[in-house]
C-alpha cells in the first residue's frame, strides 16, 4: 500500500511536471476575484486591496506575473472610498479592462446607510498605467461582474441594478464604445431579485449572461438570457 500511495504522488510531477502556488498582498486584507492567462503566457488578476492604495479603504488590485506566478508588477485604483475589481481580461491593444464597484454617498438622511455602488470600469495600458475610468449607474446601488472586450473594440459588462428596471436587483447589461462610453444598457427581472455574474459576446454578435434568479421560496436558480446585438432579449431560461 505504501508503494503505490508514492506511486500516485509522484504520477502528476512525472507525467505533467510540478504545479506551484503563491500568495500577494501585504499586511492587511487582499483578494483576488479574476484570472486570466495574458498574451506572453502569464497571468492577470484583479480583486481588491487594503494593505496598498489609498490609506483603509479598499481598492481595486490588478497584478500581472509571469508564466511561473512570480509577480511583475501591481497596480491599485481609486482614491478614498471602496473599490473592489471583480473580473479582468486582456484587451487587444496589450492593456486590460476590469469591472467592479466604487462606493459613493448616497443623499439619505444620516439614519440610512451611507453609501450605494456604482459599476467601474478601467482601462490600461500594458503595464497597468491607468488610461481612462468610467462609472455607470443611477442613485441607488449597481455591480459589475463581469467586462469582455466585443468584437467592435468596446466593452460589455454585466452585473445587477437597483436604480433601474423592476424595483428589485435586475441583471444590468451595459454596451460601451471603446472609450468607456455607453451606448446601451438593458435591465432583465421581474419580481424577485436576478444577479448578472457572467457575460459572453455570441457568434452571431449578440450576448449570453449567466447568474442567478430568486425563485418564489426565497431560494435561486440558474439564470440564462440571451440577447440580440442591441442587448433585446431573445429568450430566457432557468435551471435548478
Amino acid at each position: 500500500m505504501k508503494k503505490l500511495l508514492l506511486i500516485l504522488l509522484c504520477f502528476p510531477m512525472i507525467g505533467f511536471g510540478q504545479g506551484w502556488e503563491t500568495t500577494f498582498g501585504g499586511t492587511d486584507s487582499d483578494v483576488g476575484n479574476s484570472v486570466q492567462q495574458t498574451t506572453d503566457g502569464g497571468y492577470i488578476i484583479t480583486g481588491s486591496t487594503e494593505s496598498f492604495g489609498n490609506g483603509k479603504n479598499s481598492d481595486v488590485y490588478l497584478i500581472k506575473t509571469d508564466g511561473n506566478g512570480v509577480e511583475q508588477w501591481s497596480q491599485t485604483f481609486g482614491d478614498t472610498t471602496d473599490e473592489e475589481g471583480y473580473s479582468v481580461q486582456q484587451t487587444t491593444d496589450g492593456g486590460y479592462i476590469i469591472t467592479g464597484w466604487v462606493m459613493f454617498p448616497n443623499s439619505f438622511p444620516i439614519n440610512f446607510p451611507a453609501w450605494n455602488y456604482d459599476v467601474y470600469l478601467i482601462k490600461t495600458d500594458g503595464s497597468g498605467t491607468e488610461q481612462w475610468t468610467k462609472t455607470f449607474g443611477g442613485t441607488d446601488s449597481d455591480f459589475g461582474f463581469s467586462v469582455q472586450q466585443t468584437t467592435d473594440g468596446g466593452y460589455i459588462i454585466t452585473g445587477y441594478s437597483n436604480s433601474f428596471g423592476n424595483g428589485y436587483y435586475d441583471v444590468y447589461l451595459i454596451k460601451t464604445d471603446g472609450n468607456g462610453v455607453e451606448q446601451w444598457n438593458q435591465t432583465f427581472g421581474g419580481t424577485g431579485n436576478k444577479w448578472g455574474l457572467s457575460v459572453q459576446q455570441t457568434t452571431d454578435g449578440g450576448y449570453i449572461i449567466t447568474g442567478y434568479t430568486e425563485t418564489v421560496n426565497g431560494l435561486f436558480s440558474v439564470y440564462l438570457i440571451k440577447t440580440d446585438g442591441s442587448g433585446t432579449e431573445q429568450w430566457t431560461k432557468t435551471f435548478g
